[in-house]
This record gives C-alpha cells, sequence and structure tokens, in this order.
C-alpha cells in the first residue's frame, strides 16, 4: 500500500470512528469471497500476503512471505464480528493495543525460523455460524500477527507485522481486514498451497541443523530450505518435487511430483508434472551459468502463474556453461492440493 493511499485510509478510518466510542469503523462495504491483503512489518515494510477464503465448513487464512530471505517466527490469529472482542489492554496509556498472545489461533516456528507459508482452518462452528447462507451477509474481522526475521537467520532482528488494510485504534499501529463471507460455492474450489522446491544436490543454508544430508551448500543463508541443481553434463535427469520440507528434510515434507530437465549444452527445457490431487499456482526458476545468489524465487527471473491452477508446465531456457562449472538450475513451485470439492 502506498503512503498516499495509507494516509486517506487512516483519514477516512478516523472520520468514521469519530462517534463510534471503541474507535473502529463498523461494517466496511466488501465483496464476498476470496480477499488477499498486504502483510505489513515495522509499519511501512510490504513482506507478504495474508489471503482469506471460506467454504461452507471452514474460514482459510493464509500468511505467506515474499520479502528475500524472510521467515517466520510465531503467527497469531483472531477472527470475529465484533472488534471490541479483540484481546488488548484494557487501561493505561497503550489501551485498546492488540495482545497477539492472547489470540486463539497460533503457530509457533520457534527455534527453527524456517516457515514462509502458514495456513489456519478456522471452524465456521467456532463463529457460531452454522448455516453459511443463513448465515450471509455477514462481514468478518480478521487480524493477522506475525513475528519476521528479514534476513531468515533466526537472529534477533525480529519485525512485527500485521495484514490487512484497515489501521486499528489505540496508540500503537496494527492493521486488519474486513472479511465478507462467501455464501455461493459454485464452481468454488478451496485449495491449501506450500512452498516447494525439486530436490537436487545442494542445499542454501549454513546451519548444520537444515541440512540432514550434509550436502555441499550455496552459503547463501542459515537457515531457509531449498534446493538448487547443478548441472555438469548434457542429458536428460529428474527429481522429486517435496513441498513443505522445512529444514531440508524430506520426512517434514511431501513428495508432490517430479521434474525433468533436459540440457543439450544451449538449452535447458524444464519440465514440471505433479501428481493429482496436487497442482501450481506459480512457478519460479533460476536456470544460470554462475551460482545462484539469492534464495528468493521473485529474483530467479523465469515465473509463470497459472489460473486455474495446473500439473504440468514445461518452458525451454537458453542457458550455457562458460567457466567450467556446469549450469544451475533451481525449480521452485507454489503447490496446492484442493480441500474443498467443487458442488
Amino acid at each position: 500500500m502506498s503512503t498516499t493511499m495509507r494516509n486517506a485510509v487512516v483519514i477516512a478510518a478516523a472520520l468514521l470512528v469519530a462517534g463510534a466510542g471503541l474507535g473502529f469503523a463498523q461494517t466496511p462495504t466488501c465483496t464476498p469471497g476470496p480477499a488477499t491483503w498486504t502483510l505489513t512489518a515495522g509499519q511501512t515494510i510490504d513482506v507478504g500476503t495474508v489471503t482469506v477464503n471460506n467454504d461452507a465448513t471452514n474460514l482459510y487464512v493464509t500468511y505467506t512471505l515474499t520479502y528475500p530471505n524472510a521467515t517466520f517466527g510465531t503467527l497469531h490469529l483472531w477472527v470475529g464480528n465484533d472488534l471490541t472482542n479483540v484481546p488488548a489492554v484494557s487501561n493505561g496509556p497503550n489501551a485498546g493495543t492488540p495482545i497477539p498472545g492472547q489470540f486463539p489461533y497460533q503457530y509457533t516456528n520457534d527455534p527453527d525460523w524456517t516457515l514462509t507459508s502458514y495456513t489456519f482452518t478456522v471452524p465456521l462452528a467456532s463463529l457460531s455460524i452454522t448455516d453459511v447462507t443463513g448465515a450471509c451477509p455477514l462481514t468478518l474481522y480478521v487480524v493477522t500477527h506475525a513475528e519476521v526475521d528479514l534476513d531468515g537467520d533466526g537472529g534477533g532482528d525480529h519485525e512485527t507485522a500485521f495484514g490487512g488494510d484497515l489501521p486499528g485504534s489505540g496508540p500503537r499501529w496494527w492493521f486488519y481486514g474486513a472479511y465478507c463471507l462467501l455464501c455461493d460455492f459454485d464452481y468454488q474450489v478451496t485449495y491449501s498451497c506450500e512452498t516447494a522446491f525439486a530436490k537436487g544436490g545442494y542445499v542454501f543454508v549454513t546451519d548444520k541443523k537444515s541440512n540432514p544430508e550434509k550436502l555441499p551448500s550455496l552459503n547463501l543463508t542459515r537457515n531457509r530450505w531449498g534446493w538448487a541443481i547443478n548441472l555438469t553434463a548434457t542429458g536428460t535427469t529428474t527429481y522429486d518435487i517435496w513441498a513443505g520440507a522445512g529444514l531440508n528434510k524430506t520426512a517434514n515434507g511431501t513428495k508432490v511430483g517430479t521434474l525433468t530437465v533436459n540440457w543439450d549444452g544451449a538449452y535447458a527445457t524444464v519440465t514440471y508434472a505433479l501428481t493429482a490431487p496436487f497442482v501450481m499456482g506459480e512457478v519460479h526458476i533460476y536456470a544460470g551459468d554462475s551460482k545462484p545468489t539469492t534464495t528468493a524465487p521473485g529474483q530467479y527471473g523465469n515465473l509463470a502463474y497459472f489460473d486455474p491452477k495446473t500439473g504440468t508446465y514445461s518452458t525451454t531456457i537458453p542457458v550455457s556453461d562458460t567457466d567450467g562449472d556446469g549450469v544451475w538450475i533451481i525449480a521452485h513451485a507454489v503447490s496446492c492440493y484442493p480441500i474443498d470439492p467443487v458442488e
């Protein structure tokens, strides 16, 4: 969100809450269905997104980091239809400030600090919603808080982050979002998605606990998981694609398909083939003569987005070896599986 836009939101919110007593805009206008908001750290840093969706049974809230090398620590979530019920400081100079540690939904990633995406599943029944159609139209307020390590080294340089496009009240900054419950599920499919990488012979990390197979390292980060492929001979090779394999432990993840690479010395044809029911929402591919210098998929230079999601994808990228150490491939994907069938 730009500074100008954020200031406009703050001013509009101030006008709305002037007579509201408890300091919150009431029932903002919104469109039912999936919503995506910026995840903001340190008041001004765009570090990722929060996406909210629902089916007839559950609400799904997904935190995703896009900031290079950033990782999550502890995540906190509150959902309800009355913002005055958000756990907050009750009196004193910080009155009205949310207390994330008291939110009902929490996920703790300490001490690993390797997480870059996570989805909370909130039963609608826990929000006293037993009949979605009967409850609509209904606005739910979603307060998403995260601890974010901007450089992913697990050190002490953590930033507080909140998702949403509406500014909260009180003496300290925070954001929240207003989500309009989706009631029409015709042709609607809900997915749960995770980061996935093809398993090559090199890791990104320097931390031993993130390298259980003792593979050679590219020394790019302390403990963010993922693998790189080094091709030193032409031909066709195949690699397993793993999703959610934190700490580079395949036992922590799920094998979702295979990657085939055909390199003829001048071009590499990279083919993803996911195993049903897994599909892809996006892919990012690094292909270069030099060793990769970043773990951020958004900087790999070869990307594709899929709507609708797909189980297969192939592309050909020019790449040749000029320094005698082969060529390098990193094959990243956002792998998803349906958790709600088409009705």
